[in-house]
């Protein structure tokens, strides 16, 4: 392809040159700068990114400009003479030819447009379906469609919907009950959400940020709770297991007693019942449920629903790097039931854990690009 530049423009006649431009005044600008007051637009298109991309990022336009040979001749819709005017180049579809102006490039963007549906009146495009195609969560939506400020915020355009959600949820996130964490934890879940490894992040947390001495119990309640795996991570880290109650150390904030639960199973109710009986008749105040944040839905609110039962207080989320967004997380930490407190990614028992839950969350609801186009103060809310 040619790239044409100011000493072409004898060069340019009879020929099709394709231009990206943010608006119509930089396209009619360039195409007469580079070639003349004969140059004629035969089509017009908006262009953007993929998916929710297009709507939050700034549009360009694609416009097909003609410079007429010195005979007056037109490139035929076979010619694939095409040339690059400023970025890329492709054949002109429209034979339809106009003087180049501003409203000339305005309305053949309207004509270009209207038949995919993408006019002013349905762009707003109700903000509702933009959020449900970009993969909201429809329950989180419902929820949002509950605030005062809802009317308002919809109808502003899609990033600043989101910007009021952003804050909206985060407002909301910190005025949720935060129930402080005693001296001793259980680490309750059912079989294969992680919570193996999420106890061995809490003791790597402890020893090496916080500073502290915690000791583990491994709780059977005729359930079997093989300890191959902790115990071994416990000697490498210098964490005592203990195996029976009776043996277990007194515990305190700088020595903590984190005792760790065999599977639950979901289908067996009396297996969480047993379960908080144990943990009641060891004076046990925090009760983490651990969640992994891949699952359905679903089968995470059945969870939630036995952590009812067990008298759960808190939450972690495990492989939360595998989800493409969180928003069906959020309804689960908007009902104020369990404090959130930690999130947890990928298998390193050493790593890949904050108890920063805000700023995982609102960092996964919402894509990167909103960041990079001014919303990056709110990712440390």
């Amino acid at each position: 392809m040619e790239v044409m530049n100011e000493n072409t423009s004898e060069q340019a006649k009879g020929k099709r040159f394709r231009l990206i431009v943010r608006s119509a005044e930089e396209a009619v600008r360039v195409i007469r700068e580079k070639l003349g007051e004969n140059a004629r637009v035969l089509s017009v298109r908006q262009v953007g990114g993929e998916g929710l991309k297009k709507f939050i990022s700034s549009p360009k336009l694609e416009v097909i400009a003609e410079l007429p040979s010195e005979d007056g001749a037109i490139a035929s819709e076979a010619d694939d003479d095409t040339h690059v005017l400023q970025n890329g180049l492709a054949p002109a579809t429209s034979p339809n030819l106009k003087d180049v102006n501003e409203a000339t490039v305005t309305e053949t963007l309207k004509s270009e447009q209207e038949p995919e549906g993408i006019t002013k009146g349905n762009v707003d495009l109700n903000s509702i379906e933009i959020l449900l195609k970009a993969g909201f969560d429809s329950q989180l939506i419902s929820v949002i469609e509950t605030w005062s400020n809802w009317n308002d915020i919809k109808n502003l355009p899609l990033a600043d919907t989101l910007k009021e959600i952003t804050i909206g949820l985060s407002d909301r996130f910190k005025v949720t009950e935060n129930q402080p964490v005693r001296d001793r934890i259980a680490i309750i879940g059912a079989p294969g959400v992680g919570k193996t490894t999420t106890l061995c992040k809490f003791l790597a947390h402890d020893v090496f940020m916080n500073k502290k001495t915690p000791n583990v119990l491994k709780v059977e309640n005729g359930v079997p709770n093989p300890d191959d795996s902790l115990r071994i991570f416990c000697e490498v880290i210098g964490v005592t297991l203990h195996r029976e109650a009776a043996k277990a150390p007194s515990s305190s904030l700088q020595s903590p007693l984190y005792l760790d639960l065999p599977g639950l199973s979901l289908g067996q109710q009396a297996e969480w019942v047993g379960a908080k009986e144990a943990l009641d008749s060891l004076n046990v105040e925090t009760r983490v449920m651990v969640l992994n944040a891949a699952y359905d839905k679903q089968i995470i609110n059945k969870t939630i629903n036995q952590g009812q039962l067990i008298g759960a207080t808190h939450l972690a989320f495990t492989h939360f790097d595998e989800i493409s967004n969180s928003t069906k997380l959020w309804p689960i930490l908007l009902r104020n039931q369990f404090s959130p407190l930690c999130i947890c990614n990928g298998q390193n028992v050493t790593g890949d854990f904050t108890t920063n839950v805000l700023n995982q969350m609102i960092a996964k609801t919402f894509p990167e690009e909103l960041y990079s186009r001014g919303f990056s103060s709110y990712r440390n809310i």
